[in-house]
């Protein structure tokens, strides 16, 4: 038993130094690039799309050998040691269970993401957009809500009344949302029919927060109009990993 034991380490340990520079030399373009027709270039935001998504599938199908795991060798770490050129920019909640990069299987130097409960803007994550749209290339903005959201949660569960001190500060931004869904309408009794509500209220906090980003900055509004730049709207599922695009 122990003879084979040692067979099996020794086979394993040979397979780990045969794939580690496999891992390394599959990445022939710059940390932010890809590769099309030969030539490597910055995605744009329509492929930048793409390629989150196509991570998303690796991630939901738990496929093989991940981005995540090919960004992090040693030699990927010191070239974005140098410098970074994420190709999108990721607003999500700061829930433990939605990390952009394990969601979209991305690595060090692909996405730019910006984290708070209840994935809303304010001055400081509207700087970090627009630092990362105007000094580091990205192209697409991503707002990215999900199933559940303990934010939009308290939200509703206080509403018509706000929360005060730092939760309520969250709170606050996340109020128009419940507002536009319940209104002044009685909250329904059924639990499931809170539920669902609470999932409306989710939807409709991703679409005022997405149209707050060019309401509240030149530079992201120049952005879009220029083309330069794509505001999408996401939401993620808790329960079968997949995150879908939203109108």
């Amino acid at each position: 038993m122990n003879a084979l034991f040692k067979q099996l380490f020794v086979a394993v340990a040979t397979c780990m130094l045969l794939v580690a520079p496999v891992l390394a030399d599959s990445i022939k373009c710059p940390v932010g690039q890809f590769e099309a027709n030969g030539v490597c270039t910055k995605p744009t935001p329509d492929q930048g799309l793409a390629l989150l998504l196509e991570g998303n599938l690796n991630f939901v199908n738990f496929k093989g050998i991940s981005q995540i795991n090919k960004y992090s060798d040693p030699l990927i770490r010191k070239e974005v040691a140098l410098g970074q050129h994420p190709y999108a920019i990721i607003l999500a909640c700061s829930d433990s269970r939605v990390p952009p990069e394990i969601l979209f299987d991305k690595g060090l130097g692909e996405i730019f993401t910006v984290r708070v409960a209840g994935n809303v803007v304010a001055p400081h994550e509207l700087g970090s957009i627009e630092y990362a749209l105007e000094h580091l290339g990205a192209n697409l903005i991503v707002v990215m809500g999900h199933e559940r959201c303990g934010a939009v949660s308290a939200t509703y569960g206080s509403y018509p009344a706000h929360l005060e001190g730092n939760i309520g500060s969250l709170t606050e931004s996340i109020y128009p949302a419940v507002a536009a869904v319940v209104g002044n309408n009685p909250k329904p009794d059924d639990p499931a029919e809170k539920a669902a509500q609470v999932e409306e209220c989710i939807v409709e906090n991703i679409k005022l927060v997405s149209e707050s980003l060019e309401a509240n900055s030149e530079i992201i509004k120049e952005f879009v109009e220029l083309g330069k730049a794509k505001i999408v709207r996401a939401k993620y599922d808790l329960d079968t990993g997949i995150v879908t695009v939203l109108q």
